[in-house]
């Protein structure tokens, strides 16, 4: 079987992971790597095992024998990188946000569209097998009807995080702060979960860092099967907890905190413990917390998506989060934003 050939735009924090997933996956394989820094981007290269490397991502896009790129950059550089990867026929696979908004975000969407190429976003904590269970009781209707789901994002993050790269803390080349950076994996999964938002009312500020973006929001949630919610996100708040998600319904609740299951109730409390006591795979270890330092967490999730993504192409199907499944949590928080601004409620779908 011929494997799916990648390129990597990158080298970063995250490119290294996706470089590390693909390097573990037997039918995937890394081709090239570019960055912009000559300095960074050879040996990018030569800890993986690869003898392409450029500072000029167009010289990666060029080659016939890339299949799928992931893109590893800000997130200003998103938009361009996609619509450029579709024009040359490859496979986009990106980082979350999406994009910095909406407009961007449609663009890609549209240009992948036309160009007949998959577009995904990384979203990997829906792998997660707990949240994979979760979303399954969801659906089975174990919970009854919904009536509040929440999700607090307490995190810290120093100063020097921020001022390691230009691009950080900053409206047009992140997209914002807390929210659409560490909160936005815990959104999507909230969302996930609760189902589309009708409205929204939410406040933002910049509590105790020196950035033009949000370091703590609040919003408060209507979803338009009824239920309500809150989300909390920060990077305020030291020494940083590990997030949590709350899923209530008339039948039970549950509490996910960190990576796993912390609370399963549910009427039928028997049933559920006798189910609570199956052995649990490698997958569900603790192998780590982010909410003080952003290097801290396991590529296994990551893996698993880009396993999705290598299986999506080679079966000419979709992958379990598109383009548009990746939209979603960005307009969530582009909702906050323009809540936040405006200081009056927003509705559903969001105008940008």
């Amino acid at each position: 079987m011929n494997k799916i050939r990648f390129g990597i735009i990158g080298g970063g924090m995250i490119g290294p992971f996706h470089a590390e997933a693909i390097s573990q996956l037997d039918d995937a394989e890394l081709i090239g790597v570019t960055t912009t820094r000559e300095k960074t981007a050879k040996p990018f290269a030569e800890r993986f095992g690869v003898k392409a490397w450029y500072r000029d991502y167009h010289e990666l896009l060029q080659r016939d024998d890339i299949d799928v790129v992931n893109i590893c950059t800000p997130p200003f550089l998103h938009e361009e990188m996609t619509v450029a990867a579709a024009e040359e026929g490859k496979h986009v696979l990106v980082e979350k946000p999406i994009a910095v908004n909406l407009r961007e975000t449609d663009r890609m969407i549209a240009a992948c569209e036309k160009a007949g190429v998959k577009l995904g976003v990384i979203f990997q904590s829906r792998f997660n097998r707990d949240v994979k269970r979760i979303k399954e009781a969801i659906d089975k209707g174990d919970f009854g009807k919904l009536v509040a789901g929440d999700a607090y994002v307490k995190w810290f993050r120093t100063q020097e995080y921020y001022d390691s790269a230009a691009w950080r803390g900053t409206w047009d080349k992140e997209g914002g702060g807390a929210l659409i950076n560490q909160a936005i994996h815990t959104i999507d999964l909230l969302q996930w979960f609760m189902g589309e938002v009708d409205s929204l009312y939410a406040f933002i500020d910049t509590a105790i860092h020196k950035i033009e973006v949000e370091d703590v929001a609040v919003a408060a949630l209507r979803f338009k099967n009824g239920a309500m919610g809150v989300i909390e996100g920060s990077t305020a708040m030291y020494p940083g907890l590990q997030r949590k998600l709350e899923i209530h319904g008339q039948k039970g609740t549950v509490i996910f905190e960190g990576d796993e299951i912390r609370l399963w109730d549910f009427v039928s409390q028997e049933k559920e413990r006798k189910q609570e006591e199956k052995v649990r795979g490698p997958e569900d270890k603790k192998l780590g917390d982010t909410s003080s330092d952003p290097t801290h967490h396991s590529i296994e999730n990551h893996k698993l998506q880009i396993k999705d993504f290598v299986e999506a192409v080679r079966e000419d199907r979709e992958p379990l989060i598109t383009g548009s499944e990746g939209r979603k949590a960005l307009e969530i928080i582009r909702a906050i934003y323009n809540s936040a601004r405006a200081e009056r409620a927003v509705k559903f779908p969001v105008a940008e």
